[in-house]
């Protein structure tokens, strides 16, 4: 087998440890890159991770129409985290010890977290949609954002709240998990930092199904505009209950306010609603444009952020291991530290990004606005200035 043997020392004898040697095998010419798709295939972040794991296969598809990776091809498990923490860190250590080349997966910050730690102990690079600040300041080398970070996303979101729409008063409505506190850390001091005043802070629960006692709490607070960092299904059923209540200020929020699952299940609800989208269908690129199209033609559905974030791992690990010359798991994560990969020699990257030191990533984002049932981009944020 070409993967990695590890050895435990406090278990196996010494001439068990000398036989294993050299730690990496030579990789065959014809065995496949393995990558372990360790995402939400059930329970409340279904509608998001069967969007990653079925872009993931797509890339993986794409590529192997062109030849592979280095003359590989890649062959994908996947493994159903059932958007639960500790069911999580179960199944990636079940992916782990089949020895994959790498690990795509999960989206949610809360699974990463208790994830990291495993992935760092095996050696085996992981690329989360967690946009949780924390996870890349928990130490691990191999730990790898598609994401933005919250708190190189939130800035944005004030400085449109304070210097276009004019707020001085913003209510700030947040789902209390992992990602729900980093968003809400990073928009709080970036309104303050921008001379806003928070005049409601309201937590809600993942999978929260009434949000009319979260929306009266807003409401009397009279604030100028409402900032909501919610999941999808949640973010859809807030937007009805603000219609309900009839609430005229501005809704603002970050990616998943305005992801294609909250739009398509609030329906009308969702029109007007203004947000940060680190990654969109609509972006005015001609590949990401092409992707959508053929991941409609593919699944009969529109992909959302997560897709193409799903799609662009199994990018990277092929630009990644091409650079190398050759598949090579231990090296993967340092090879893509500092790593930029462009459409204009990897088409399939669809934009510009780098992997910065710490394993976030830096690309353009948008800024987007409902308007009847479609995401419009109103405006093209550059790069971060990696």
């Amino acid at each position: 087998m070409p993967h990695a043997i590890r050895c435990r020392a406090a278990v196996w004898p010494l001439a068990a440890l000398l036989a294993a040697a050299p730690a990496v095998l030579a990789w065959a010419d014809d065995a496949p890159i393995r990558l372990a798709d360790v995402v939400e295939l059930s329970g409340s972040g279904a509608s998001v991770g069967t969007l990653w794991r079925d872009a993931a296969h797509m890339a993986a598809d794409d590529i192997d129409a062109k030849g592979g990776v280095l003359g590989h091809k890649i062959e994908i498990t996947d493994y159903d985290t059932q958007t639960n923490p500790s069911i999580s860190r179960a199944v990636i250590q079940k992916a782990l010890d089949e020895h994959p080349y790498a690990v795509l997966g999960p989206i949610y910050s809360g699974s990463a977290k208790v994830d990291e730690p495993l992935t760092k102990a095996a050696g085996i690079a992981e690329f989360t949609g967690g946009a949780a600040t924390d996870l890349t300041h928990m130490g691990s080398d191999f730990i790898f954002r598609t994401a933005l970070s919250a708190e190189s996303s939130e800035p944005r979101v004030a400085r449109y709240l304070v210097d276009d729409l004019h707020a001085k008063k913003v209510a700030v409505l947040w789902v209390n998990d992992d990602a729900g506190k980093s968003v809400h850390d990073a928009i709080v001091a970036a309104l303050q930092k921008d001379g806003a005043t928070v005049v409601a802070d309201v937590s809600s629960d993942g999978g929260q199904v009434s949000f009319a006692a979260d929306v009266q709490k807003a409401r009397r607070a009279a604030p100028d505009a409402i900032f909501v960092y919610l999941h999808e299904e949640e973010n859809a059923r807030f937007l009805k209950e603000v219609r309900r209540q009839g609430v005229k200020v501005p809704l603002v929020g970050d990616t998943t306010l305005m992801d294609a699952q909250t739009v398509k299940l609030a329906g009308a609800d969702a029109d007007g609603v203004v947000g940060h989208a680190m990654l969109t269908p609509d972006a005015p690129i001609p590949a990401i444009q092409d992707f959508v199209k053929r991941f409609q033609d593919r699944y009969h559905i529109m992909p959302d952020h997560n897709a193409i974030q799903g799609y662009m791992a199994v990018w990277l690990v092929k630009a990644a291991t091409e650079k190398m010359g050759k598949p090579d798991a231990a090296q993967l994560a340092a090879t893509l530290h500092g790593m930029t990969v462009d459409p204009a020699t990897e088409p399939g990257i669809l934009m510009k990004t780098t992997v910065l030191p710490n394993g976030d990533v830096d690309r353009q984002s948008f800024m987007v606005q409902i308007d009847n049932g479609h995401a419009k981009v109103i405006k093209v944020l550059p790069m971060l200035g990696s």
